[in-house]
């Protein structure tokens, strides 16, 4: 009889000692760091979605006790508004806004919103390359209490989403599954599975 998975998996750090920091990020998590000597009272950390953006924020809020605006882009404008005067009024002890995109293409349409976004300094943080992505996948298994084989992340860095938030989605699966099953977390294990559950979707959708 198949087992009943437990989420028992520990919790996932969200500090900065937790993140992993690469050449790809390291300018921006030594500014975030840096706070509160930050040249403006409001930053922003620009960067492709699953490069970590939400974990920083919410490192940096728990340092500064600032206001913080993921994916600031999709915020209503009077509202940023009044939070970034908020910061630049000195009410709060600073304010960080990220976005997967360049202000240029927020498409703001308060004048007075539109000319402070413009002035605000700008942290990037670039996407990951394998060796980058390969030691986040490590860590993820890791937080749910797995230590994987170098065949198991090859086989997933090759043929699933490499996109972090994809790939978190999927270690979540596998390792449910596994228990579930009551089976080792092998490459062969995954192969298996992932190749079922394609098959599984295929055939249950609708017939044109």
């Amino acid at each position: 009889m198949a087992q009943i998975p437990l989420d028992l998996a520990p919790i996932a750090a969200t500090g900065f000692d937790s993140f992993i920091i690469t050449d790809t990020n390291r300018i921006a998590v030594t500014a975030l760091r840096a706070w509160p000597d930050w040249p403006a009272p409001i930053m922003l950390l620009l960067g492709p979605s699953g490069t970590g953006k939400t974990h920083l924020g919410k490192a940096w809020k728990d340092l500064s006790h600032g206001l913080l605006a993921d994916a600031a882009d999709e915020m209503e404008e009077t509202a940023l508004f009044a939070q970034m005067n908020q910061a630049l009024n000195g009410e709060v002890s600073g304010m960080l806004l990220t976005s997967d995109k360049p202000i240029t293409e927020w498409g703001t349409q308060i004048p007075d919103l539109r000319s402070r976004l413009n002035s605000t300094p700008v942290m990037v943080m670039d996407d990951y390359d394998d060796d980058v992505l390969e030691p986040i996948l490590r860590k993820l298994f890791e937080d749910r209490g797995r230590i994987i084989t170098k065949d198991l992340v090859d086989y997933i860095l090759r043929y699933q989403d490499r996109e972090v938030g994809s790939l978190r989605a999927l270690v979540r699966t596998l390792d449910e599954a596994a228990l579930a099953e009551n089976a080792d977390l092998t490459k062969y294990f995954a192969a298996h599975f992932l190749a079922g559950r394609l098959e599984r979707d295929l055939f249950s959708g609708p017939i044109d």
